[in-house]
């Protein structure tokens, strides 16, 4: 798979987890976060095994134990960061909270360099850059007091990082993609699913009443876009692909206008239009390899 097919399929992923925010709006209005969280992931998983398992029988060895390690870590950096997100919404607004999520396409090249030894192309420093100028202007600009929600959102643009980091580096070493997102998607649904069982009421009406939402956030954006991502990230830089997900946010807000009649700005218009821009700048640019063989 080339460099410029692959961020073709993560601009596909990010489409996905974009159209997945008119789903999860609509569901919160039937039950909680932790429920929504749990049955979302247990439809992605209950999906994802017989998948991981005909993985396992073509593969042509079992997965080593440090890559077994790397894919716990993953699931638990993919818990903890949907966790932060969920909660920080109790608190902060969805501006700030927008926008802070963003925070992540600037601190992937650096946990890309403290953990991997990556370094950034050069197109890397201005994409990101106009990234997050695309993302303040589309989240609103960021406005009101400082909340715990924007330390929450923000450390949780902390764990998307690092996870779209390690994630790259275990699809290098072992190329079981299936395994990899049934075990982060497996986490959240056993995780949250405890905590909610314990501590947040739920009734069968609420389940029946979001089925589409949880259809459509369990196996399209669940299971097709986070097999996209780990299909995907074996052949590009995890710093590139950071960039290539900010497209989520222009996704989103197009989906709110078509579905919920939630009209953008000229500002979000412009925001839109410059997360576009620096998704070009890092495709179009060469990258280090390329170059490398351009110059051989």
């Amino acid at each position: 798979m080339t460099r410029s097919t692959a961020n073709l399929l993560l601009l596909g992923a990010a489409a996905l987890w974009g159209a997945a925010f008119v789903p999860q709006s609509t569901a919160m209005q039937m039950m909680s976060p932790t429920w929504f969280l749990t049955l979302r992931f247990a439809v992605s998983t209950l999906i994802l095994l017989p998948l991981m398992l005909r993985e396992a029988r073509l593969a042509s060895g079992p997965i080593d134990r440090g890559s077994v390690a790397l894919m716990g870590l993953i699931g638990l950096v993919f818990l903890v960061g949907n966790l932060l997100q969920q909660v920080s919404l109790l608190t902060t607004s969805v501006a700030n909270a927008g926008f802070l999520t963003s925070l992540y396409i600037l601190f992937t090249p650096f946990v890309a360099m403290a953990l991997t030894h990556e370094r950034p192309g050069v197109a890397v420093w201005p994409a990101a850059g106009l990234g997050l100028l695309g993302a303040w202007l589309l989240s609103g600009g960021l406005g009101g007091r400082f909340v715990i929600g924007d330390v929450l959102v923000t450390l949780g643009a902390v764990c998307w990082a690092i996870q779209i980091v390690l994630l790259g580096l275990v699809t290098r070493r072992v190329d079981r993609p299936m395994a990899l997102v049934a075990i982060q998607g497996g986490m959240v649904a056993v995780v949250c699913g405890g905590w909610a069982a314990v501590h947040d009421p739920i009734s069968w009406e609420a389940i029946v009443a979001t089925k589409w939402e949880l259809a459509y956030t369990g196996l399209v954006a669940g299971v097709l876009g986070y097999s996209l991502q780990a299909m995907a990230q074996r052949h590009t830089e995890a710093s590139d692909a950071a960039i290539v997900f900010s497209t989520e946010a222009p996704f989103a807000a197009l989906l709110g206008w078509l579905l919920l009649g939630e009209h953008p700005t000229p500002a979000q218009w412009a925001g839109s239009a410059t997360i576009f821009a620096a998704v070009l700048l890092v495709q179009l640019w060469p990258s280090r390899r390329q170059a490398g063989v351009a110059g051989a």
